[in-house]
Order: C-alpha cells, then sequence, then structure tokens
C-alpha cells in the first residue's frame, strides 16, 4: 500500500530528488508559494524544515500544508526539540488531514543554538520513539498513550540518519522503531559515504528503506569553512574548500561540486535519490539537477 507520490516513486526504482526549503520567518505565504515555484518543477517533493538551526519560522507543517494544496509534494520535517508528545501527534493529524502524507522524523536543533536562546528546550521524545510513535498511530489506530483514534492518519514515515559520524547500526534501530525511507545529512565525503553504505548494505538496511543521499550546495569557500566549523558531523575535505578557494566563479563552482556528488552517491548501490539543501539559496536546486541530468537518469 501506498501512502504517498513519494512513496511509489521510490518504489518504482528510479533516482527521487528532494529539494528544501525553510518556510519565511512571517505569515504571508507568497515568499513560500514563489520559492516552491522556482523548484517545484525539478523536484519530486519539497521538503519542509521544522525550526532548523533552532529559529523560529512558519511551522513545517503549516507551510507543508500551504503547499500542498497548490498541488505540491511535500515532506513535513517534524522536530522533538520544542514539542511534547501531545503537540507532536495533534499535528500529525493536522497534517494527514490536509494531505500531507510525508512526514520525517527527527530530534532537531536545541533553541540556545538559535534565535530564542532564552526558550525552555522541550524533548518529551526522542526520534526513535516519534517514529514509533508515528508507525502505532498510524498502523494501530491509537494514540501514544493508548487511546483510540477515530479515524488513523495516512502517511510515509522518514528518518534522518549522519553517515559522517554514526554508525549504520544507529539506523537500523530507526528502521525497526518503524522509519520506512532515509534522508542523510550533508555529504561532502563519498568515500566516507560509500563505506557507510557497505554497512549498511551488509545489514540489510537499504532493502527495508530507500536511502536518499544528502547534498549541500555552497556558495563560496567561507560557506564550505563555516560548515566544517560550526555543523558538527559535516565532515568537508579540505580539497572541497581548496576547490572554491581558487574558483574564479564560487557559485557556478559550487554547483558544480553538488552535481558531482549528486551522481556519484547515485552511482553507489542502495542509494535510492538525493536530498539537495541550501542556506538561502534555493534557486540553485534546479541548477544541480539540470547539470548532474538528474531528470534524465
Amino acid at each position: 500500500m501506498f501512502y504517498s507520490r513519494l512513496q511509489e516513486k521510490l518504489a518504482a526504482g528510479k533516482p527521487v530528488i528532494t529539494g528544501e526549503i525553510a518556510p519565511p520567518k512571517g505569515a504571508s505565504p507568497d515568499t513560500l508559494l514563489r520559492v516552491a515555484a522556482g523548484i517545484g518543477d525539478s523536484v519530486d517533493a519539497l521538503n519542509l524544515t521544522d525550526n532548523q538551526r533552532g529559529l523560529g519560522r512558519m511551522s513545517a507543517m503549516t507551510a507543508a500544508i500551504l503547499l500542498r494544496q497548490h498541488g505540491y509534494e511535500v515532506v513535513a520535517q517534524m522536530t522533538c526539540q520544542h514539542r511534547n508528545r501531545i503537540a507532536l501527534q495533534a499535528d500529525a493529524l493536522g497534517g494527514a488531514a490536509c494531505g500531507v502524507t510525508n512526514i520525517l522524523a527527527m530530534t532537531g536543533d536545541h533553541p540556545k543554538i538559535g534565535d530564542h536562546p532564552e526558550a525552555k528546550n522541550v524533548l518529551d521524545l526522542n526520534s526513535f520513539q516519534l517514529i514509533k510513535t508515528l508507525r502505532t498511530m498510524r498502523d494501530q489506530a491509537i494514540f501514544e498513550s493508548g487511546t483510540a483514534l477515530s479515524m488513523p492518519p495516512q502517511y510515509f514515515i522518514g528518518c534522518v540518519a549522519n553517515p559522517n559520524i554514526e554508525r549504520a547500526a544507529r539506523l537500523e534501530r530507526k528502521i525497526q522503531f518503524g522509519a520506512e525511507f532515509v534522508q542523510t545529512q550533508i555529504i561532502f565525503d563519498i568515500s566516507k559515504f560509500a563505506e557507510w553504505m557497505h554497512d549498511v548494505r551488509s545489514l540489510g538496511i537499504h532493502q527495508a528503506a530507500p536511502i536518499m543521499a544528502g547534498i549541500m550546495v555552497i556558495k563560496s569557500a567561507q560557506s564550505a569553512r563555516f560548515l566544517r566549523d560550526h555543523l558538527p558531523g559535516s565532515r568537508v575535505p579540505e580539497s572541497v574548500i581548496a576547490r572554491m578557494e581558487a574558483a574564479t566563479d564560487p557559485e557556478a563552482e559550487g554547483v558544480a561540486i553538488a552535481a558531482e556528488l549528486c551522481q556519484a552517491a547515485l552511482a553507489i548501490e542502495g542509494v535510492r535519490g538525493v536530498h539537495i539543501m541550501t542556506v538561502g539559496w534555493t534557486k540553485a536546486i534546479p541548477l544541480v539537477v539540470a547539470q548532474a541530468r538528474l531528470r534524465t537518469a
């Protein structure tokens, strides 16, 4: 049974592309719709971040609902840091009622690193428990508490993995808890990723849940250094930084690097798609898709 178009496309076997969008820092939907229109034809689904880096924004689920109402396939990120189990389940039900059929469960970023450092951190459930809760709601038609649901939600449940710093066994546990697809954190070191994917295949994880490699498009050497120094577990090789420093057109070089990474990741057995990310440079996503020839693969 397919719960979403994304799930159906992943099952079909062709490379699947998702693109990340940060919801706006405001109440108007116009910016969100404009960004979505700029990349919508280049990807199979739009992934909405949930207060990424602890920054206050329009809620990911609300943004996902708005885009779904305009015909886009969406993935709503759902983080544990800012909501307790009641609020998490309420958001999942609200999204499902409005046609949001892909949820990416993750821990999220602590508020102390964002623009509300005084905010109280809420970590009632961790990502494993959230995955299990979402599966329980869908498959058993009950809340996490055991209370019956009048109608179970229908959604495809994803999780996040970091091949740079995590063992494949950690992802195996998330699959055991109920995750059905995987989007990885940023990958620059393809050799390290290939080693991790070898372990993934050894455990049979790629057969249990399709894996999408996370690719970041960088604009400058400064951006690359920032990721290296301030994003734990990003593992940005010095060769990438040197290449950006030597480039006469850093933005074009950043697109080229991302396109090469997409192609290299998709050539690894068990990788079913790519998830393309940027920092305030969403319009680069179609450029990467075109340069990597992802739509003709």
